[in-house]
């Protein structure tokens, strides 16, 4: 992080947002509530990408990022300015998603009878629905944990929150011409992935 920091601004610009960083913090913890929306409004993003890139998708994105807000304001006493906020956040935002995806597969795929006659399905078929959307979904997630840190949440920025490079670059701190090179690679990585999981369930 220290090394893109530097690189990118100097010294003195890489303290001074460190330092920025670390007194938005105290002043939440201390009572200032008001700013902690403004955190949101700036992070939303980054957090819903991170997310995404674990392989969730819908409205659940929505609620575990929220959760994730709450997670962070309960701890925001903790933030010491060791790491950047964006990867302290990014890091909240992981542990939320791997729990809930480790919850899913503790929980079996259930419908009433109500729900299931009002899409026009038989039981069997929305299991099989549901298990064929289960199996892409932990291939996904699989092949998503398998890239390096930076890719996924490029990748997960630019599909699941469809932001632009611009503001990806914005909102993680990457130089432009990074951001297209983690998507490049990224991408090239999770179709040898994808491919692999496929050839792995034929045989």
């Amino acid at each position: 992080m220290w090394a893109r920091a530097l690189t990118g601004g100097g010294v003195a610009r890489a303290v001074e947002q460190a330092q920025d960083e670390l007194s938005l913090c105290r002043r939440i913890a201390q009572g200032e509530r008001h700013l902690f929306a403004k955190l949101i409004d700036s992070y939303s993003g980054l957090v819903a990408g991170a997310i995404a890139a674990q392989g969730i998708t819908g409205s659940e994105v929505e609620d575990l990022a929220q959760l994730t807000f709450i997670n962070a304001y309960k701890g925001i006493a903790g933030f010491r300015g060791d790491s950047r906020l964006s990867s302290w956040l990014y890091r909240i935002a992981v542990n939320v998603a791997r729990g809930h995806l480790k919850r899913l597969v503790l929980r079996p795929v259930a419908a009433s009878v109500e729900e299931q006659a009002e899409a026009g399905q038989q039981p069997t078929d929305l299991r099989a629905g549901a298990a064929d959307q289960h199996v892409q979904d932990r291939a996904l997630a699989a092949a998503l944990i398998q890239l390096t840190e930076p890719q996924r949440v490029c990748i997960g920025l630019y599909y699941f929150e469809e932001l632009s490079y611009e503001e990806i670059a914005a909102a993680t701190g990457y130089v432009l011409n990074t951001v297209r090179t983690h998507i490049r690679r990224g991408k090239l990585r999770l179709a040898e992935l994808l491919d692999e999981s496929l050839l792995g369930d034929e045989h």
